[in-house]
Formats: C-alpha cells, structure tokens, sequence
C-alpha cells in the first residue's frame, strides 16, 4: 500500500476516535478539552479523506500553479512533484532549459580581470570552461543556473588566478585577480662565517667530510610577485657533496609540480623542493629557507659554484582543454617552461678549499 494512502486512513481513523469520544460518553461535561477533541476529530477526517481521495485518483487536484518567476508544472497525483516542460531539466527547483531548447530562464554572466592592488584592467586571451567541457575563448554569458564555469586570463606580464563559481540566478560576476610581474631578491647567507653573497662573491669554506649552513633569503616586490601560486627551488651543487637538506615555512613536504632541469656542468647534481605561495605573495615579506650542506670525503675544488633558483608555476591551457597548474607543459607530454618570460629569481655563491 502506497504510504500516503496508509498514512490519510491513519488520520481518518484518528479523527473518527476523537468524534465518538465526543459524542459519547467520555466526556460528560461541556468544557475545554471537549471542544478540541472535537475540532482534532473532524480536521482530521477531512484532511484524511480529501487526501486519500487524491492518492486513489477518485478527483484530480490542480496540475499547475500560478508561475511567479518560471512556467514550471505544479503537484500532480497529489504527491508535489514537479515536472518540467519539454527540453528543460529540474536544477536546484526550477526548470533550467537543455542545450538551449525549450528554455525557460537563462542566467548571464559577465567577466573581468584586474590587479589585485589596484583598478587597473588586466587584458590578454581570455578562457572560459564549462562543466568538463574543454576551454573556449568565447564568452559563455547565456548560462543554465548550476553551470561550473571556470573564468582564466592568460598575460604574459601578470600572474592571474582562474575563478570557479556556479552560475546562479540573475547576473553571475566573475572578477581574476592577478598579480604584477616582479622581481625578487635572493641572498645566501653563510651562517657560520658570517658572510652574504647574491651572485658568487663569497668563498663558503667546505672541506672534505665538513658541514656549510646557508641561510636563503627571499624578498618579493611589494603589490607584485615572482611566483604567487608557488613553484619549485632547485639547489645545484658539486656532484662530491653527499647531501643536502632545505628547511623553511615556504618548503612544502611534498612536490606538486614536473620540472626538467639541466645542471650547468656535468661535475654538478641537483635537487629540489617545492614551494607554496606563502614565498612571495605579494606582501614583500622577508622569507627564509635554512640549508644544509654536507661534503663528501672528497673536498670540492676551490671556487666551486652552487646555485640556488626559485621556478615559479604558471597556469595553460592543455591541448585536452583543462586549465591547470604546473612549472612546465607535463599535462601535454612537453617540458617547456610555462610563461617563459616571467621572472626566475636566482642567486649563486662559490665553496672555496
């Protein structure tokens, strides 16, 4: 039995109770209880029968309401149920039209892209991503309510975050923020010996078996960024030195990001951590990464240079359509640099005998 059926005779039988404890001899006087057992009795039988009689199809109720804000159908068969017209489909309860047939209301939305710091426009070749479908570069403005879409500007000067947001009713706003292309400055600063280098103007002493402890100083453009999304570090060194480990707030514990990277001399090794966007976000606050380095049984050779470079992840378009983040094309089998034209802040010093 359906269960509302069961549920409306429920009511009728509990209304039916109540009237015969009224007119019977339950209650003997007139009073306050009395009156609403009766008033409990007969709305219960009849809102018992009216909707048993629309559970068993003995009268129809009304097929449709009044549209406030759609055409959309009203309960049939008395169970509330709505049925949208032909080529459109139920999204989040109202009639939303498929492939733009039979539409009934379709949402616009409208896009920007703009520095995060100021009011000035950020132009360049604009994507727009639908759902799981692939990356176009015309504006989808005629939307379904409930539609994924994912809005990226691609600029060769600024660094701009994709915004994802559902399509909903009215005017959906879709607003990137991007950052100015900046420098950085990176300094090594040999903890021990006291002394700092940019570019190779200090000898750190690291003999054989011998530790060297660098401290790596990071400093962003303040309103700009080097790298707001994060990126790789990559350590170059003597292949002798055994080991080398890299600590800091910035350091993440694992890699993300695909990075080919060639070392400057075949006598080098390298290894790299990645970084998050606390690094350089915009703010220019100083930020710090501790390495160590320990040497092998064999000292490097006087002069020898190691260096450190900061490879920032960009956001592409892949050749499958997907907007997604990396410090070079892996998604598409290629390893060029994404946005080679932006900056890779770098630093180099020199271990001496």
């Amino acid at each position: 039995m359906d269960s509302s059926i069961l549920y409306n005779l429920i009511l009728i039988v509990i209304g039916i109770i109540s009237l015969i404890a009224v007119f019977g001899k339950t209650f003997k006087h007139k009073g306050g209880i009395r009156t609403v057992f009766m008033v409990i009795g007969f709305l219960a039988v009849a809102y018992g029968v009216v909707g048993l009689g629309a559970g068993l199809e003995w009268w129809t109720l009304p097929t449709s309401v009044s549209s406030l804000f759609l055409s959309v159908a009203g309960p049939t068969g008395g169970t509330g149920e709505i049925v949208c017209p032909t080529g459109t489909t139920l999204t989040n309860g109202i009639c939303v039209s498929i492939s733009g047939g039979g539409a009934t209301y379709q949402p616009t939305v409208s896009y920007s892209a703009k520095d995060k710091y100021s009011t000035t426009s950020i132009s360049g070749t604009s994507y727009y991503k639908v759902n799981s479908n692939s990356a176009i570069t015309t504006a989808y403005t005629n939307a379904n309510v409930g539609d994924q879409i994912t809005y990226w500007v691609s600029n060769s000067t600024y660094w701009v975050k994709p915004v994802i947001k559902g399509a909903g009713t009215g005017v959906t706003t879709f607003e990137a923020l991007g950052w100015a292309n900046s420098s950085a400055t990176v300094t090594l600063y040999d903890t021990v010996n006291r002394q700092s280098t940019t570019d190779g103007a200090y000898n750190t002493s690291l003999g054989a078996n011998a530790l060297a402890n660098v401290e790596i100083t990071y400093q962003g453009t303040a309103q700009g960024s080097s790298g707001p999304f994060g990126g790789v570090m990559v350590v170059e060194y003597n292949a002798t030195i055994s080991s080398v480990t890299c600590t800091g707030s910035a350091i993440m514990s694992s890699n993300p990001y695909h990075l080919t990277y060639s070392v400057s001399a075949t006598s080098h090794t390298y290894k790299a951590w990645a970084y998050s966007s606390e690094l350089d976000d915009g703010s220019a606050t100083v930020q710090r990464i501790n390495c160590q380095f320990k040497n092998g049984a064999t000292a490097v050779g006087a002069g020898s240079p190691y260096y450190v470079k900061f490879i920032p992840a960009n956001y592409y378009v892949t050749d499958a359509g997907d907007i997604v983040l990396d410090t070079e094309k892996n998604a598409d089998g290629d390893t060029t640099r994404v946005g080679s034209t932006i900056n890779s802040p770098t630093a180099s010093a020199f271990f001496g005998a």
